[in-house]
């Protein structure tokens, strides 16, 4: 499943590479650009690993969402739960596929239902998931003339998970981008306080003012780490879960 452009990478590599020549910029010592480099080679594979935690999540959210929202809709239509999965399977794919079939295998080698729904529970335990898959095993079993305003109230909560959470998730995004216009802004005037240092000839001893210079790029560099880290964390809350 691809879940990453290479155009992804490539902005993620640009931002390491304009790192480095901002590093060239100030004409650091060979010593300190050859430790600056290999940090930047170190950082890569982890800003690579955060974004792609970031995607994987977002497509893995909108997927159980989509299908959650499917199901409900399908199990409206026919209140039988085994009718709703195999309408529903065509449109997952991977781990949520792998766990909507074996709830369909478990109900068609003899078992019930709900014994299929507590590993699906298990492999998403949040509430909304919870409430709704409750609620269709007790509409199944025992039947109820109410059971499509209890739906809707459900759906209403799918929905308001998928509202919220995208605001959020937007807001945090923008907090990484935030962050690291930032740290360019704080390139920036260090650049322009270096240029008016050696203009006044202000700098007495450069080999501090280089190594001083190497721990801001080295600073800059982590801020962009922490940055990324920022977003790479569960879609799905811990508190939402069971």
């Amino acid at each position: 499943i691809k879940i990453i452009k290479a155009s992804d990478l490539v902005f993620i590599l640009i931002e390491v590479v304009v790192i480095i020549g901002i590093g060239f910029s100030f004409k650091l010592p060979v010593k300190y650009l050859a430790l600056l480099v290999l940090l930047s080679v170190i950082l890569s594979p982890f800003l690579i690993r955060f974004h792609l935690s970031w995607k994987r999540e977002e497509y893995e959210f909108y997927q159980l969402t989509d299908f959650l929202q499917q199901f409900l809709v399908s199990f409206k239509q026919h209140p039988k739960i085994y009718a709703s999965l195999k309408e529903c399977l065509n449109n997952t794919e991977g781990e949520l596929n792998k766990q909507v079939l074996l709830w369909i295998h478990t109900i068609e080698m003899g078992g019930y239902p709900k014994d299929g729904a507590h590993g699906f529970i298990h492999y998403q335990p949040h509430f909304i998931v919870s409430n709704l898959i409750y609620l269709m095993l007790a509409v199944e079993n025992y039947g109820t003339f109410n059971y499509i305003e209890g739906l809707e109230i459900i759906q209403n909560d799918i929905e308001d998970w998928i509202e919220d959470t995208t605001l959020f998730k937007n807001e945090q995004n923008h907090t990484k981008n935030r962050i690291q216009v930032l740290a360019l802004f704080a390139c920036d005037i260090a650049w322009m306080s270096h240029n008016m240092l050696f203009k006044t000839e202000l700098i007495e001893t450069m080999d501090f003012y280089y190594f001083s210079l190497f721990v801001f790029m080295v600073l800059i560099l982590f801020t962009f780490f922490f940055s990324f880290k920022l977003i790479s964390v569960p879609w799905i809350e811990r508190s939402e879960r069971l």
